[in-house]
């Protein structure tokens, strides 16, 4: 028999074990009840069913005539308790994702739960649980059940009738918030960071910049004996990261970047948008890191292709350039002037020459005595001295070119969207930053 008051009793039990209201509670029940009855009575007419939120007691009606809940049997109990559960998970969804998404996008803390076909599940707090997939795990860390962890929330979306939260210690972002956290002047504003590239668990690069100028922006992030950078570094279980200033002037900014190695020249091949850096034959280790690391993360971080050659291997090229030229020269179509200019402006080689576009190359050699006439037979001179390797050459430029013109157009999209994500969330506040 129906107990009223028992009822109650569960439906408040269960509405602070799941941290919901009570008439939430019972609005689910009424509509799950409704539904399974005007099922099972085939019902026309408009059937209701009302829970008194005082006494617990259920009445049903069908165009305001009473219906004999006994009479429901065991079928549509059930499935009123299948509807019941559906929308009562559902609303916990839509709670948790109510005081979840406002961490988008910042660093929290969880304990391990388990592990599940390399994923690790976390425990936020809250009965918010969150994933994370394997290849946003740092390598070579294990995460034990119990453990603490610190983790930056890359995605929190409803899928369904749950919450799905997708947590990444190996995203960039999680290395910007955690200097957000440890360095104060970051936090203030009062240093900016300009740019971040990672190969998580390796190595970081990132360059800072000061607003003020009485603040030293790596000595302020590095801190008395390393002591700040050392807690950044401890979280990321040892990543070496490099804080590079920022600089306005290209060169500068990728010398910077570069460091340790010390620099001899930058050259730029404004053609296909690459930097050119020469460097002792005793620094060429130092410069490329260890399986081109270095040269790669910098390259990341400025948004050039740098190509980082020893002065031996500067002048072969310099000096294989002039001799292909020298076809241009015998040609009639280029002087010994020319032939430098074209040198110190990474046009040294046919097949570079013959990838080139009329315009970009007048554009990109202002200040010389070339027009667009000359261009176009300096061009179409060149695509005919070609040789079958040579050709092979060009090719694989215009591909690098077309490449590099997609990748360009991808990083503005993602630009363009994270500052929209930026601008519709709010603000971070300390404590839900450092929870």
């Amino acid at each position: 028999m129906f107990n009223a008051a028992n009822f109650l009793q569960r439906v408040e039990a269960l509405a602070k074990e799941r941290g919901v209201d009570k008439s939430v509670i019972i609005d689910h029940i009424e509509r799950a009840m409704q539904q399974a009855a005007q099922k099972r009575f085939d019902a026309t007419g408009d059937f209701t069913v009302t829970i008194d939120r005082e006494s617990g007691e259920i009445r049903a009606f069908e165009d305001d005539k009473p219906v004999d809940l006994e009479t429901l049997g065991r079928i549509v109990a059930n499935v009123a308790k299948q509807v019941f559960v559906q929308g009562l998970r559902e609303t916990e969804r839509d709670r948790l994702y109510d005081d979840f998404s406002p961490r988008l996008h910042t660093v929290v803390s969880g304990t391990v739960m388990r592990e599940e076909h390399g994923m690790a599940i976390i425990a936020l707090g809250g009965r918010a649980e969150a994933i994370m997939p394997k290849e946003e795990q740092l390598p070579g860390e294990v995460y034990r059940p119990g453990a603490v962890v610190r983790a930056y929330v890359l995605k929190c979306e409803k899928k369904g009738s749950r919450l799905r939260i997708v947590l990444s210690r190996t995203h960039a972002n999680f290395v910007r918030e955690l200097f957000r956290a440890e360095i104060p002047e970051i936090a203030d504003g009062l240093i900016e960071v300009k740019g971040i590239v990672r190969e998580p668990g390796r190595r970081t690069k990132i360059a800072v910049a000061s607003t003020d100028p009485r603040i030293d922006p790596v000595g302020s992030c590095v801190g008395m004996r390393g002591s700040r950078i050392s807690k950044v570094t401890d979280e990321l279980g040892g990543e070496k990261i490099d804080i590079i200033p920022w600089a306005e002037d290209s060169a500068q900014y990728i010398e910077n970047s570069l460091k340790p190695a010390r620099i001899l020249r930058i050259s730029y091949d404004h053609f296909r948008d690459r930097a050119r850096v020469v460097v002792s034959q005793d620094q060429l280790p130092l410069a490329i890191g260890k399986a081109g690391q270095n040269v790669r993360l910098s390259a990341r971080l400025t948004r050039y292709k740098i190509d980082v050659m020893s002065e031996e291997a500067q002048t072969e090229k310099r000096q294989k350039g002039s001799e292909e030229l020298q076809l241009l020269i015998d040609a009639k179509l280029l002087d010994d002037f020319l032939r430098e200019t074209f040198l110190d402006n990474h046009l040294d080689a046919l097949s570079v020459l013959a990838a080139q576009v009329p315009e970009r190359l007048v554009e990109g050699l202002q200040g010389a005595p070339v027009d667009l006439e000359l261009a176009t037979k300096l061009i179409a001179k060149a695509e005919e001295l070609l040789t079958p390797e040579q050709r092979a050459d060009k090719q694989k430029l215009l591909e690098q070119r077309a490449e590099a013109e997609r990748r360009a157009q991808e990083e503005e999209a993602r630009a363009i969207a994270a500052a929209a994500t930026a601008a519709a969330q709010p603000a971070p506040t300390s404590s839900s930053a450092a929870s």
